[in-house]
């Protein structure tokens, strides 16, 4: 058997009465007539990225929402009208850009060697063609 008077009311034996709401339903945003499309959670999105993309989507005036709708599925779109060309794989474009660099580097030792080579037939060979000239 309890202790406790089963003739008290909640207040007298220590316990509080929840106050139920003077309204039936809640306030608020009025409920959706269409139904709601799922919602997305992307993951794995850099925190560098996630400015940019907000500091953009504020420098166009447009709300996140806007900015993915447009720009995301414009780019998605120039994505798929290439064909079914793959994307470059990274590996790829490492190596294009390796040999890209290769040439720019003999380019540039060619270019060098010349004026060098130049220069060295402008100048004297020694101190009497220095003094005296070429004969």
């Amino acid at each position: 058997m309890s202790d406790v008077d089963s003739t008290l009311s909640p207040q007298e034996v220590g316990q509080t009465e929840t106050q139920k709401s003077p309204t039936a339903t809640k306030g608020g945003r009025p409920s959706r007539q269409t139904p709601e499309p799922p919602k997305w959670t992307v993951r794995g999105i850099e925190t560098e990225t996630r400015r940019v993309i907000e500091k953009a989507a504020e420098r166009t005036g447009k709300t996140l929402g806007q900015f993915f709708n447009d720009e995301l599925r414009e780019a998605a779109t120039n994505v798929l009208k290439k064909g079914s060309q793959p994307p470059a794989k990274p590996e790829d474009l490492l190596s294009e850009q390796l040999e890209r660099i290769k040439t720019e580097l003999k380019e540039s030792q060619a270019t060098e060697l010349q004026s060098i080579r130049e220069a060295l037939e402008r100048h004297p060979a020694n101190l009497r063609e220095w003094m005296f000239g070429k004969r």
